[in-house]
């Protein structure tokens, strides 16, 4: 069973109607995929009545409702990220995949082969891949063992691999919080957690470089060559914080149809 794990913060409605909107460039049998939202079921059913999506394989889960993670809320940030991990640990399911309400895939994308992770990677090319480096050495003693980050918002992770990384961190909900303060450094990600504990016990995966152009007006994103880009990211504006009509533009777009 193959569970997709996806958090919908405040004023990202319409960028995550975008991304469901190219769920067949996913190569795998989505068989679930859990919403995590402070949003009511009924708003965001409203406010994507425009969008063809499917709804018979979604189920709405409040943050509201998630327990045990009571010194995790103040920080919001940091409060997400505690979110699917509570989900990789709570929920009933094989295989995993973490997709953030912010990345879609414009290629196919197979988050699973032979039964293995694909892990999208990206270049180190910024400082906060080291800070995030650091927090996983100082909670696991784990460093990185291959020179990529695992910071691409598409995480495949088996529950297998997340009970052997849980075992490091355990109990996870008090231990990372103590590890170090959750201030405005943003220490800690999640995904280069999963990523680089997986990569120190096992060579049973496979990387997909991740390639994504600067894109800073809406005009650069037609004159963009997109054809060796897989994945399209809500990094900055244009991209953040879009409208309905925005998203039905970008879902126009990248199928290849008129804008006008």
């Amino acid at each position: 069973m193959l569970t997709r794990i996806m958090c919908v913060g405040q004023g990202r409605v319409y960028e995550t109607a975008c991304v469901l909107a190219f769920d067949y460039n996913i190569q795998a049998k989505i068989d679930q995929t859990l919403i995590v939202t402070p949003y009511n079921e009924s708003d965001l059913k409203r406010w994507w009545r425009n969008f063809d999506i499917d709804y018979s394989k979604i189920n709405f889960v409040s943050d509201a409702s998630v327990q045990n993670l009571n010194n995790w809320r103040a920080q919001s940030w940091y409060f997400q990220q505690a979110l699917k991990l509570h989900l990789l640990d709570t929920v009933d399911s094989d295989c995993f995949l973490i997709q953030d309400s912010d990345v879609f895939c414009i290629k196919p994308y197979a988050p699973f082969v032979d039964n293995k992770p694909c892990f999208r990677v990206d270049e180190l090319w910024n400082p906060y891949q080291q800070v995030y480096a650091e927090g996983v050495k100082q909670l696991t003693g784990f460093d990185r063992v291959i020179p990529y980050s695992f910071v691409t918002e598409l995480m495949p992770y088996t529950k297998a691999d997340w009970l052997q990384c849980k075992s490091y961190i355990d109990p996870w909900q008090t231990k990372i919080p103590e590890t170090r303060a959750f201030d405005d450094t943003k220490w800690f990600s999640e995904y280069e957690l999963l990523g680089i504990v997986k990569t120190n016990l096992t060579s049973d995966y496979t990387i997909s470089i991740d390639v994504n152009p600067a894109i800073f007006t809406w005009e650069e994103i037609e004159t963009t060559d997109w054809t060796l880009v897989p994945t399209v990211k809500f990094r900055a504006r244009p991209f953040k914080f879009i409208t309905e009509d925005q998203a039905q533009w970008l879902i126009k777009f990248f199928n290849g149809g008129t804008t006008v």
